[in-house]
C-alpha cells in the first residue's frame, strides 16, 4: 500500500519509514513564519520556554504584512515593540516595512518553502505552501514558540482527499474559480476538516505556481489541515535561483489510498461568485450577473500576484472605472509591486482609475487601506466573507476572481469578463 504526498512528507521528516492518518507525529519543522500582530506574542510565548536562542536564524521568518504602514498609534507601538523583539534575536531573514509583503507571498517567492518539507506560520493561509510541494500548516503562537526553539512541531496525520482536475482552462477562467466551485460543491459541512486536499491531474499540470497557490491558499477555508500539489519542472524553474537549501522531487505513490477521489473536469466551468457572509454559497456568475456594486478589490494571499495584475490590466486597458465605483489594488508583496510596474500592469490600471496601495494585507483584515463602510457593496479577491471581515457588518462582500472584478468595476455591477 503506498502513500500520499503528504504522508511521505510526514513519514519523512518525523524519522519513520511510514506513518498513517489518525497517528500523532512529532516531525522536524523546515522554517517558522510569524508576523507583526503575533509576532511579539510568539516572541514571548518562546522566552518563557527559558530558551535564549531560536533553533536556526535563517529558518524563522519575520514578516511585518497586517499591520504596515501603522494606520493608528497603537499600531505603531505594536510594530516598534515586534521590532525590537526580531533584532534582538538576529533574526536573518526580517522581511519589514519596505521589504515587506503577505507573509505567505514572501514565504513561496523567497523560498522559505521547499518540496518535501514541512513549513508552519501563525496564519490561517500557511496552506498556501502546498503550492510547491509543501506540507504548509497554520499553527497557534504556542505550537510556533516551541518549534522556534526545537525546530519540530507535533501533527496528527491528516486523512487525505483527492481531486483530480481534467480539461481545459478557458480564457478568463481561473484558479480562483475552480477553488469557488469546489467550495460550492463541498460546501462547509465538516467533512473536510483537519484533512490533506491534493490536486492531481492535467489541468493542475498547467497551472502556474500563481494559479497553484490560489488553490492551496483557500483549502484551509474549507477547513483542512493542508493543501498540496505535487513538484514538477514548474516548480523546478520557479524555485531556481531563489530555493534557500537542497530539494528533491516527491510525488504520492501511483497505489496511494485516500478516503475520496472527486473528478472535475474544468472545461466547461463558468466564473464562480461568492454570495455575501457566506463562503460556501457558490453561485455561477450567470445567478448573480447585474448585482450592483460600489467597491472593487484585487489584492490579498489568494489574489494579489504579478499574474492577477496582468489579467486585470488586459480588461481594464483602454477603459475606465465606472464613476460610481472605487477601485482599489494592493500587491501581495515589493516584489510583485516591481514586477508589475516593470511590465507595465499598474500603470494600466492608474491610467484606468484604480487606486493602488503599499503591500500588504490591507482591507482582507479590516484594519486599515480600504475597510468597508455601512452600506458598501464590495466585490473582492479575497478569501473570506463573513460579516465584518473587511471592517462594517453592515457592509456586503462578495468573492471572485481578479477577472470578474475588473469587468465589474467597469460596468459597476458584476460582470462575466468572458463577454467583454
Amino acid at each position: 500500500m503506498g502513500l500520499t504526498l503528504t504522508e511521505k512528507i510526514m513519514a519523512s521528516q518525523s524519522g519513520r519509514s511510514r506513518v498513517k492518518p489518525g497517528e500523532l507525529i512529532w516531525a522536524d519543522v523546515y522554517t517558522v513564519m510569524t508576523m507583526d500582530y503575533l509576532g511579539a506574542g510568539t516572541f514571548k510565548q518562546f522566552r518563557s520556554l527559558g530558551v535564549s536562542e531560536v533553533f536556526d536564524k535563517n529558518r524563522v521568518i519575520c514578516v511585518s504584512d497586517h499591520l504596515v504602514p501603522p494606520p493608528n498609534e497603537h499600531f505603531a507601538t505594536m510594530l516598534n515593540e515586534w521590532r525590537k523583539l526580531v533584532r534582538e534575536h538576529n533574526i536573518t531573514y526580517f522581511y519589514d516595512f519596505g521589504r515587506q509583503g503577505i507573509a505567505h507571498q514572501i514565504m513561496v517567492e523567497q523560498g522559505h518553502v521547499l518540496p518535501g518539507k514541512i513549513s508552519i506560520g501563525t496564519d490561517s493561509h500557511a496552506n498556501t505552501y502546498g503550492a510547491v510541494g509543501a506540507v504548509g500548516n497554520a499553527v497557534g503562537v504556542t505550537d510556533a514558540a516551541v518549534a522556534m526553539a526545537t525546530g519540530k512541531c507535533w501533527f496528527r496525520v491528516p486523512e487525505q482527499i483527492c481531486f483530480y482536475i481534467t480539461g481545459k482552462w478557458q480564457p478568463r477562467i481561473m484558479a480562483k474559480d475552480l477553488s469557488l466551485y469546489i467550495m460550492n460543491m463541498m460546501r462547509w459541512n465538516g467533512h473536510l476538516i483537519y484533512k490533506t486536499l491534493e490536486f492531481k491531474g492535467p489541468a493542475i499540470e498547467e497551472l502556474d505556481i500563481a494559479g497553484r497557490m490560489t488553490l492551496c491558499n483557500m483549502t484551509v477555508d474549507l477547513g483542512a489541515k493542508n493543501g498540496i500539489i505535487a513538484p514538477d519542472q514548474k516548480t523546478a524553474e520557479f524555485l531556481k535561483g531563489i530555493a534557500k537549501d537542497n530539494w528533491e522531487m516527491i510525488s504520492s505513490d501511483e497505489d496511494a489510498v485516500y478516503e475520496a477521489v472527486y473528478e472535475i473536469d474544468i472545461s466547461n466551468l463558468s466564473p464562480m461568485v461568492s454570495r455575501p457572509d457566506k463562503l460556501d454559497d457558490v453561485v455561477p456568475i450567470e445567478e448573480v450577473e447585474g448585482t450592483p456594486i460600489n467597491k472593487a478589490f484585487i489584492g490579498t494571499c489568494t489574489n494579489g500576484r504579478v499574474e492577477d495584475f496582468a489579467v486585470a490590466a488586459e480588461i481594464l486597458k483602454g477603459k475606465q472605472v465606472h464613476p460610481a465605483v472605487n477601485m482599489w489594488v494592493v500587491p501581495a508583496s515589493q516584489q510583485v509591486y516591481l514586477e508589475a510596474l516593470k511590465q507595465g500592469h499598474i500603470q494600466t490600471l492608474i491610467e484606468a482609475g484604480v487606486a493602488v496601495d503599499t503591500p500588504s494585507c490591507a482591507a482582507c483584515a479590516g484594519i486599515h487601506t480600504g475597510v468597508a463602510g455601512d452600506g458598501d457593496v464590495i466585490l473582492s479577491s479575497g478569501n473570506r466573507n463573513m460579516k465584518g471581515r473587511m471592517g462594517s457588518r453592515n457592509a456586503q462582500i462578495y468573492l471572485s476572481s481578479p477577472a470578474v472584478v475588473a469587468a465589474s468595476a467597469i460596468y459597476g455591477k458584476i460582470t462575466d469578463p468572458r463577454k467583454l
